[in-house]
């Protein structure tokens, strides 16, 4: 490796090793076990039987309301937040067969992910507060899309990253959310991903967590998706490149 590059590679790698924000300290987080392919507290709701098989169901922790997803005449599927008086509210996941879904310990709170594609993506995360008789869309996911593009490889084609919630903090006060690049080979480091921690309900950043130190401290939290992203993209930067996207800066150097 030329000398001129070791600072670069240097503050690329310590970068991975700490945290960017103003977070003041861990939250308790809420992690009760499920089966979700980004949150390991999150349930999936995959639905492959006939329209006549009961609802696939997430219950809320309070057993008083759920999510639902049911399949529609036209094979497609539909998602529902269902409350104790079974009053139905749609949830756009557009047609995805296995959204995940996770509650907050409260009962009021809930994301949930969905791919508006395949199962690369992209994947959204939509959030909602329940209270006073109503269901309220809260934004968790704007302001980590924007970081994240900020900050994204070099690709063959502009992509928007993959976006999905992990956890509720205790209080409900904030959500763990991710931001992975797409795992496909249109991007250098294909399916890394940060954390953010939320605030909510106003969806402002409290910190990033780059993947390396996400992995050490919120290992436990990550869906099996996150905890397969590649660390030797930081532990080794540049072996997660894409040969054919520095063909040309090669050529130049040589």
């Amino acid at each position: 490796m030329p000398k001129r590059w070791m600072p670069c590679v240097l503050a690329w790698t310590l970068a991975q090793h700490a945290y960017a924000g103003t977070g003041t300290g861990n939250q308790d987080w809420y992690v009760p076990a499920g089966n979700g392919v980004f949150a390991a507290a999150a349930r999936n709701l995959c639905k492959t039987s006939s329209p006549e098989v009961a609802d696939a169901t997430v219950w809320s922790p309070d057993r008083r309301q759920k999510i639902a997803l049911r399949l529609t005449a036209d094979g497609d599927t539909a998602t529902f937040a269902i409350d104790g008086n079974g009053r139905e509210t749609p949830i756009d996941t557009a047609a995805w067969p296995c959204p995940e879904v996770a509650w907050a310990s409260d009962s009021t709170l809930f994301f949930i992910n969905y791919s508006d594609g395949g199962a690369v993506g992209t994947y959204e995360v939509a959030a909602y507060r329940i209270g006073a008789g109503k269901m309220e869309k809260i934004d968790i996911a704007s302001a980590v899309r924007r970081d994240f593009r900020r900050r994204y490889p070099k690709c063959f084609e502009p992509e928007t990253p993959n976006v999905a919630g992990v956890a509720w903090s205790a209080s409900g006060t904030r959500v763990m959310v991710a931001a992975e690049v797409l795992p496909h080979s249109n991007c250098d480091n294909m399916g890394t991903f940060n954390l953010y921690e939320v605030s909510v309900p106003e969806g402002r950043i409290v910190r990033r967590i780059p993947q390396l130190p996400a992995k050490a401290s919120f290992g436990y939290m990550l869906g099996p998706e996150l905890r397969a992203a590649d660390d030797r993209c930081f532990s080794r930067p540049g072996s997660c490149n894409i040969a054919a996207l520095h063909a040309p800066s090669m050529a130049r150097q040589r």
